[in-house]
């Protein structure tokens, strides 16, 4: 089973630094004491300080506590022409994925994780064809095995923002549209994490999926490296509307969806039913 990315620590931490929030200063506004915060982002649980600090960085508490419990894991997914790949990055894992239409078995590969070789393996034990490659960000874990997925496949096309170019991949707009086979795809710009981070809406398989990279985790979004508050939108206007049945295929950990990130997402309160 693949590890929850984010833990309450880790939540409150991204949250903080999004605001920028010192301990004293949360400390100050919530009256939790300096201690117990330190504490929690230490790793050390205490209900009644995640329940005061919460509001004071727009978190769910509810969820949040439910984050600190460890009690909450997604439903698994299992969806017809949907893979996903796990792979280590020095001491982390990231995720890849392959999308591809049944009726033609035209495929195409969402970022490529630390290593390729099962995503490769698929295509070929499937007689699939692989046109090409989209990425959802050009961190380096996201695209560690571009080059060994592009030589398997020399007519690949590789598929990147225009906002975060990258040697021999074409760019691409905000709201680009393209096809898979039968499927249609559709990018959304979901940044702030990164600067040219996308989001590749995609329909005609049994769900709709959305390949959402670092913008969203399950029960957790990626930190708002270069804008928090511009994570927190584009989350809000193009994931968030998504229906409540979508799959959510996160550039960590497990895969999850709109519905329960609703109910489990702290980031995301005003979702809460």
């Amino acid at each position: 089973m693949i590890s929850i990315e984010d833990f309450v620590e880790d939540i409150v931490g991204k949250a903080m630094r999004g605001y920028k929030i010192s301990v004293q200063d949360l400390a100050s506004k919530s009256g939790a004491s300096s201690t117990s915060i330190a504490g929690l982002l230490n790793g050390k649980i205490d209900e009644a300080t995640i329940a005061s600090i919460a509001p004071h960085l727009n978190l769910d508490p509810e969820s949040l506590i439910i984050a600190g419990q460890k009690s909450w894991y997604p439903e698994p997914v299992n969806v017809k022409g949907l893979e996903m790949y796990n792979t280590k990055w020095a001491d982390m894992y990231v995720n890849s994925y392959l999308v591809w239409d049944s009726t033609t078995g035209i495929a195409t590969a969402f970022d490529t994780g630390a290593n390729s070789e099962k995503l490769i393996e698929t295509v070929r034990l499937n007689n699939l064809t692989l046109e090409s490659i989209y990425l959802t960000h050009t961190h380096t874990d996201h695209i560690a095995d571009l080059a060994r997925l592009k030589s398997s496949f020399p007519s690949i096309r590789v598929f990147v923002s225009e906002k975060e170019p990258l040697a021999e991949a074409e760019l691409i707009e905000d709201r680009h549209n393209f096809s898979i086979g039968s499927l249609s795809v559709k990018s959304n710009l979901t940044w702030g994490h990164s600067k040219g981070g996308l989001t590749y809406v995609i329909n005609g398989l049994e769900r709709p999926i959305a390949i959402v990279g670092d913008a969203l985790f399950a029960g957790s979004m990626g930190g708002g490296m270069v804008s928090y508050m511009d994570a927190l939108k584009t989350n809000r206007k193009y994931i968030f509307t998504l229906p409540d049945h979508t799959v959510i295929c996160p550039g960590h950990g497990p895969m999850s969806s709109i519905g329960e990130e609703k109910k489990n997402n702290p980031f995301y309160p005003e979702f809460k039913k």
